[in-house]
């Protein structure tokens, strides 16, 4: 994602997204491995974005997270990059995230949900089993064979949780998921939704410049 030796260290610390209605928290496992919550290395980047390395025998994971000025207007939004490179094959590559104490009754779409409440609307979403697949047979992002191996029920959507179960990575290749976290007043037009939607490689480019 980018050059670390230009990189200063930082202390590392879970990942997780401060929000008004309560933290967003994410969980990550690569085949049988449980990626701990503390990362082993974290750097800052003069943006204010911080990339978090976790790393086993069989593969190494980079998160690249950060505040965007990208999105909408009255509308403030984190995303979360992950980027894992297979040392030996990886089985599966799981992300979870969870907005802990979400309001009862948050709507829920193919790869997203929003929590509102009177004080403020929260959208957590990322890339469908869709778009995945458009990028892999484009050769972007994700492995060319995800084209064939991405069912309709990669994402699992529950009230305030998300799921992504992706396919295997194979040794040598690389694989990128993207999370977005929005949050605004309420009745704000367009809203937290729209945000949600991210350019993978616009978000990147702007968090490491």
């Amino acid at each position: 994602m980018v050059d670390t030796e230009v990189l200063s260290r930082t202390d590392p610390r879970a990942l997780d997204v401060v929000t008004p209605l309560g933290g967003v928290r994410f969980a990550v496992r690569l085949g049988g491995w449980a990626v701990p919550a503390r990362p082993e290395l974290t750097w800052g980047l003069p943006s204010g974005a911080r990339l978090c390395r976790w790393r086993s025998e069989s593969a190494r994971l980079d998160v690249l997270s950060g505040r965007t000025a990208s999105g909408p207007s009255g509308v403030t939004r984190d995303a979360v990059l992950f980027r894992v490179l297979a040392r030996e094959d990886v089985g599966e590559f799981v992300v979870e995230a969870e907005l802990a104490g979400a309001p009862a009754g948050a709507g829920v779409w193919e790869s997203a949900f929003s929590a509102e409440t009177a004080d403020a609307v929260v959208s957590v979403g990322g890339p469908g089993a869709e778009l995945l697949r458009r990028y892999s047979r484009a050769g972007q992002h994700v492995p060319p064979y995800w084209s064939r191996l991405l069912g309709g029920d990669a994402v699992e959507r529950t009230g305030g949780r998300l799921a992504w179960r992706l396919p295997r990575v194979a040794r040598g290749d690389y694989a990128d998921l993207w999370v977005a976290v929005a949050w605004s007043e309420p009745d704000r037009h367009p809203g937290t939704w729209p945000a949600v939607d991210l350019d993978p490689a616009r978000v990147q480019r702007e968090l490491t410049q």
